[in-house]
């Protein structure tokens, strides 16, 4: 009984720790989807989308109440919508990064989202089998390389935002933030996304070996907290708000 994968019942300090996880992961999700409805308009695909990650990715953060032997039932089930949440948000970052990408790389961009769905077919089953303990090593395998399959679109469209506010706008950064702390907020969820994606990886390659237990990682839920609230401080694609920032910059230029 002491190998097989369970509800972290007796180590109190990993049920602590993914009981917080979870519960911040709601949290932010629940006020976000609330933010979403206020501020969305009907008719606008993108906005929907943006609701629907929101969504099937809720569940997920509630399997650690669920009790034996429901618990890997119920893990692996939700696990199926947080992975169409994760390729849903690349499908967002694409939308939103499009009008600053050539025809060229946004047919590479989406192109590639679609082949890596075969991996998340795979995840799904490698965390049904683990969970449930068939058969544990195809998750432990496969594991540490889910980032490789989920966070280079969102690393690039972080990169590119950068690239374009640098070089098509007469922004810097530093004006960008006080002028428009909104925007200012998406740019500092991108940096923290990215820097708990590095934590994700270095504790699922065995960096952290030790420290928490197999299965139980609060770093790719802070990445996923972060991806989302880019997407829902400004629900509008990344050109139209820029765009919208400039207008009022320049118009207040002309006041004063």
């Amino acid at each position: 009984m002491a190998s097989q994968i369970q509800r972290p019942t007796e180590n109190i300090e990993a049920l602590i720790l993914e009981a917080w996880a979870q519960g911040l992961m709601v949290g932010a999700l629940v006020v976000m989807i609330a933010i979403t409805c206020a501020n969305m308009r009907s008719g606008v695909i993108l906005h929907k989308l943006i609701l629907l990650e929101l969504i099937l990715a809720l569940p997920h953060g509630t399997f650690i109440f669920v009790p034996e032997p429901a618990y890997g039932w119920y893990l692996s089930a939700t696990a199926i919508g947080l992975i169409i949440s994760w390729s849903l948000h690349n499908v967002v970052a694409w939308i939103k990064n499009k009008p600053f990408m050539t025809r060229l790389v946004s047919r590479l961009y989406i192109g590639t989202i679609i082949l890596v769905q075969p991996y998340w077919v795979l995840e799904i089953y490698a965390n049904f089998v683990y969970f449930n303990n068939i058969n544990p090593a195809i998750y432990r395998k496969i594991r540490p390389w889910e980032a490789l399959f989920r966070d280079p679109w969102w690393i690039y469209t972080t990169c590119n935002i950068f690239w374009v506010i640098k070089t098509h706008y007469n922004f810097k950064i530093t004006e960008l933030v006080c002028e428009f702390p909104r925007f200012g907020l998406i740019l500092g969820s991108m940096c923290l996304s990215i820097i708990f994606v590095v934590l994700d990886i270095l504790s699922t390659t065995g960096v952290f070996q030790g420290t928490v237990e197999v299965g139980i990682n609060p770093f790719w839920k802070l990445c996923f907290i972060f991806k989302c609230l880019c997407d829902t401080i400004i629900l509008d694609d990344f050109k139209t708000a820029l765009d919208r920032m400039r207008t009022r910059w320049l118009i207040i230029e002309i006041i004063q």
